[in-house]
C-alpha cells in the first residue's frame, strides 16, 4: 500500500480564492467609482455629438444664427452659470462633510445644492415661457396692407390677441419665410421703410437705441384673429436655431432633474442618519460634469 497521504487521510481542503483585482491587490479604485467614470464617458459623448450637429448648422448659417442668438437672455443665462458653479462648490462641501461624518453640514450643503438645481430649472423655465409666448405674426392691418409683426404677447381677447413689439409691411419683392425673421429684423426692416435706417445699412449694425429684445420696447398692436394668415411662436419649431437651442438646454435641463432626484435620496438617507460616503462621492462626480456641460452650453449658445 502506498505511503502517499491522500485526501482521504488529510480530508479537503479548499483552494484559496485569488485575490479580487479590484478592491485588494490591486487597482484600489472602487467598482462603483469605475461605473460613474463610465458612465459620464458616454454621457460626454453624447454631447459632444449633439454640440457638434449645433456647430455644423451654425457654420452654414453663422448670420442667421447671430441673429437668433441675439434674442437670447444674457443676463438670466448668466444667474444661472453662476447658481450652478455655486452649486458645484456646495456639492464638494457635501462630499467632504459626508466623509468626515458631519451629518449636520452634509445635510446643509445637500439642502443648497437642490435648492441651486430648482432655481436653474425655475429660471430656464421662464426663460422658455417668455419664447412661447414670443410671436412672428402676418397679418392684415386696418388699412389693409399686409405686415408682419414681431413681439411678446400681453393679453388674450375673445377674438385675437395683443402683442407688443414691431411690425413691418410685407416686402414686395423677394421670397419671405416667416421661420427666419426676427424682432430685431422686423425692427431694422421698419426702420428702413420709414426712413430711419439708410436702406444700404447693414443687417449686422447694432443699433445705436436698445432694441426690444433688451429692454422690452416696441409698440402694442392688437390682431384679430380674423385677419392673421400666419403665426409661429419662438419654439423649436421657428428654425433649426431653436430646434437646436431646445434640444441642448432640454437634454440638459433633463440631467439637471436627475441630479435633484439623486441629491434627494442622499438628503433623505442622511436625514435619516445613515451617511453614504462613497455614493455621495458619485453624485458629486454627476454633479459636476452636469456644471460643466452647462459651462460648454453658455458660450457656444448666448455669446458666440
Amino acid at each position: 500500500m502506498s505511503d502517499v497521504p491522500t485526501i482521504i487521510d488529510h480530508g479537503f481542503v479548499p483552494e484559496e480564492h485569488a485575490p479580487e483585482p479590484v478592491t485588494s491587490h490591486g487597482d484600489p479604485t472602487p467598482p462603483g467609482k469605475v461605473g460613474v467614470w463610465l458612465f459620464l464617458a458616454s454621457e460626454i459623448m453624447f454631447f459632444v455629438g449633439l454640440l457638434a450637429t449645433y456647430i455644423i448648422f451654425r457654420s452654414g448659417s453663422p448670420k442667421i444664427f447671430a441673429e437668433h442668438a441675439a434674442m437670447l437672455n444674457k443676463g438670466l443665462a448668466g444667474v444661472n452659470t453662476l447658481v450652478l458653479i455655486f452649486s458645484s462648490l456646495t456639492m464638494a462641501l457635501a462630499v467632504d462633510a459626508v466623509q468626515r461624518g458631519l451629518r449636520g453640514r452634509a445635510l446643509g450643503c445637500l439642502a443648497l445644492t437642490i435648492a441651486c438645481a430648482v432655481t436653474f430649472l425655475g429660471i430656464k423655465y421662464y426663460e422658455y415661457a417668455t419664447k412661447l409666448t414670443h410671436h412672428t405674426v402676418v397679418a392684415k392691418g386696418d388699412d389693409g396692407k399686409i405686415y408682419v409683426y414681431d413681439g411678446h404677447r400681453i393679453s388674450t381677447q375673445a377674438d385675437g390677441f395683443t402683442i407688443r413689439g414691431y411690425r413691418m409691411e410685407m416686402p414686395a419683392d423677394g421670397p419671405f419665410d416667416i421661420h427666419w425673421m426676427s424682432e430685431t429684423g422686423v425692427e431694422k426692416v421698419a426702420e428702413m421703410q420709414s426712413g430711419a435706417r439708410p436702406p444700404d445699412d447693414s443687417a449686422e449694425k447694432k443699433p445705436e437705441h436698445p432694441t426690444a429684445a433688451e429692454h422690452g420696447a416696441g409698440r402694442e398692436f392688437f390682431l384679430k384673429t380674423s385677419s392673421i394668415s400666419q403665426d409661429i411662436t419662438y419654439g423649436p419649431w421657428k428654425n433649426v436655431f431653436y430646434a437646436c437651442y431646445f434640444t441642448l438646454t432640454g437634454v440638459h435641463g433633463l440631467h439637471v432633474l436627475g441630479g435633484i432626484a439623486a441629491l434627494s435620496c442622499l438628503f433623505v438617507h442622511t436625514a435619516r442618519g445613515k451617511l453614504l460616503p462613497a455614493h455621495t462621492e458619485y453624485v458629486g462626480l454627476y454633479w459636476h460634469f452636469v456644471d460643466l456641460v452647462w459651462i460648454f452650453l453658455f458660450p457656444v449658445l448666448y455669446l458666440i
